[in-house]
């Protein structure tokens, strides 16, 4: 399983199956920024971005994030 490495006070990263997972934490919530072979074939090397309203939505989307939200508040109460 992959490993959630802590990147800055708000932004995570989990690198899986050849693909970079970045989740930085935005005034409106969470923002997922995926890049991986088909997102660097379909958008000539870019990424895709997804928004999420909590860490339980992100949860749900990624198998590999879950438990971000426990870490989290384990390590700052008031981050989400």
């Amino acid at each position: 399983m992959a490993t959630i490495v802590q990147l800055e006070p708000n932004s995570y990263v989990v690198e899986s199956r050849g693909a970079r997972m970045v989740l930085q934490q935005t005034h409106k919530g969470w923002r997922m920024k995926t890049r991986s072979a088909t997102t660097r074939a379909l958008s000539m090397g870019g990424e895709s971005i997804k928004d999420f309203e909590n860490l339980k939505q992100v949860e749900q989307h990624y198998k590999s994030w879950r438990g971000i939200a426990a870490l989290i508040e384990s390590s700052d109460p008031c981050a989400h």
